[in-house]
């Protein structure tokens, strides 16, 4: 195949990037970041050739409080509160090339302990110094090609920025807008850095750890997609290919229906499909997705209702189960909540969810957001039925506290399995910030 070839060729390379970009050398990690942030903002480059990358340079960022206390049955309570920025540089354009990297730094201020680390793997390392990206962007031609460590964003490989920082990958994507109404997309990548990790990881060793099985061996994941609107109507189709392992084939729409008086319904649907590919690694894989959500908005208010639904099979991996090995509850499957989704769901990962929801929104400053999630998994496969109740807060200040903001997410689960009942609570306060030059 040409993807191995082609990762196997340019690897050594990006291996010898990430030594220098790795967080055990964070005074080299923090002198890079300062040196970058010095050169395009110094007036003395503007007299130099260098002025070309400093024209159009963009440095933005956030920096954000994150507290979560949780609240378990069958295990001690955990808090967690970790302080972080997440801050990019980017250059301006020559002949269509820019660099650009962002650099992840947090503490927690001595307030983890190890042992509490150990009981609950998706915390933070105490301490995260890294160039979480680090790439090579051209964009000529309505046509953005990116190399290096980079933000991706689609429906089930996206950057889960729920917690402190978002996930990164490492590899080459390409986005094309040159058609009217249309985008085309393509990326392969072969390393992922999670949220709470201060490390890049080969998806190998990912893929093992997510999908329960070990030492496995594959080129990554490549996935292309396409997207289509046109007024109120919105149609997207992708393919993922996790080689050697699984394809993924997920199609999406949604349209707004005639408006009735002061009320306007929009109406979305989604499919999916999988199937071993390869040397089929994974087992033997056959999984479907359905799923439909509607909503009616009146003014400010949008009331909401969907389900999912995911086939059992016998004799298929995980009972025909949907894998998502890239999600944390955060992928475009309609009815994921805070803590909770079918993919994600260790007592079956195939059966019925419907959920319902209210929220309200306030001149693009308040949002406040109810919802109620019932999960209705096989008992013969055993699995356990479960409900969620997400409560959301957002407000965003105005005027000189523009930038600021304060969310709060709540999460209660009650299920007929004791080690999935928990209350969460998830307090941030961020500062957002942009600036050209």
């Amino acid at each position: 195949m040409i993807l191995p070839k082609v990762r196997q060729k340019f690897k050594p390379m990006f291996t010898k990037v990430a030594i220098y970009m790795n967080p055990r050398y964070p005074i080299l990690s923090t002198f890079i970041l300062l040196a970058s942030v010095v050169l395009i903002t110094s007036p003395l480059v503007e007299a130099t050739p260098l002025s070309v990358l400093t024209d159009g340079a963009h440095i933005k960022g956030k920096i954000r409080s994150y507290f979560q206390p949780r609240k378990l049955d069958t295990v001690p309570d955990q808090t967690l509160y970790q302080m972080g920025t997440d801050l990019k540089v980017e250059t301006g354009s020559w002949n269509g090339f820019k660099l650009g990297s962002s650099w992840f730094g947090s503490t927690d201020f001595g307030l983890i302990r190890e042992d509490l680390q150990a009981s609950n793997p998706i915390l933070p390392v105490s301490e995260i110094s890294i160039f979480a990206e680090a790439y090579l962007k051209y964009n000529k031609y309505d046509t953005e090609i990116t190399a290096g460590r980079q933000r991706i964003e689609t429906p089930f490989m996206n950057g889960a920025d729920t917690l402190l920082f978002p996930v990164t990958f490492l590899g080459y994507s390409i986005n094309n807008k040159s058609i009217k109404n249309v985008e085309l997309y393509a990326a392969h990548v072969s390393d992922v850095k999670i949220r709470q990790n201060d490390f890049f990881e080969d998806t190998d060793q990912f893929f093992s750890r997510q999908l329960g099985l070990s030492n496995l061996r594959t080129p990554g994941t490549t996935v292309v997609g396409a997207k289509w609107k046109k007024d109120s109507f919105k149609l997207e189709g992708w393919n993922y290919i996790f080689h050697d392992l699984y394809d993924l084939i997920y199609l999406e729409s949604d349209m707004a229906l005639p408006k009735v008086g002061e009320y306007q319904a929009k109406l979305g649907f989604q499919a999916g499909h999988q199937v071993d590919i390869g040397e089929s690694k994974v087992g033997n894989v056959s999984a479907s997705l359905f799923g439909a959500n509607l909503r009616v908005q009146r003014e400010s208010v949008t009331a909401s209702y969907a389900f999912n639904y995911i086939p059992s099979k016998a004799d298929r991996f995980r009972n025909g189960g949907f894998l998502s090995p890239y999600s944390f509850a955060t992928d475009a499957i309609y009815t994921n909540k805070l803590d909770g989704g079918l993919t994600v769901k260790g007592s079956a990962f195939v059966g019925w969810a419907h959920s319902w929801g209210i929220n309200y929104e306030c001149k693009d400053s308040l949002s406040l957001g109810v919802n109620f999630t019932l999960f209705d998994l096989p008992e013969s496969l055993g699995g356990h039925d479960s409900n969620e109740i997400n409560i959301n807060f957002l407000y965003k200040f105005k005027g000189a506290l523009k930038g600021l903001s304060v969310m709060n997410r709540i999460g209660v689960i009650q299920s007929n399995l004791a080690s999935e009942n928990l209350i969460e609570d998830r307090f941030m306060i961020q500062y957002d910030f942009d600036l050209f030059l």
